[in-house]
């Protein structure tokens, strides 16, 4: 699985927690801020990362989660717990 396919599953799973909570999908881009953008709370951010784990079969360890706060920088985290995992 290269870069853009693992941002563009992880955008589909952000799109889907961001709908439920009323974000307007247009402003989900790979640079948007969870938080500050897209305004996701922490329940949301725990289901992103649970989601992310859960579909690429990696366990993303606490000290990361203050660096996932785009679809970049969650497509970064992916790749690099992919990589050891292999």
């Amino acid at each position: 699985m290269n870069s853009d396919e693992i941002k563009g599953a992880i955008r589909e799973l952000i799109t889907e927690i961001a709908e439920d909570m009323d974000v307007e999908t247009e402003k989900i881009t790979d640079s948007a801020h969870l938080i500050e953008d897209l305004e996701l709370d922490s329940m949301a951010l725990l289901e992103v990362l649970a989601s992310m784990e859960k579909k690429f079969s990696i366990t993303i360890p606490e000290s990361e989660f203050p660096n996932l706060t785009s679809i970049d920088k969650c497509g970064e985290t992916v790749e690099k717990y992919i990589g050891q995992k292999a």
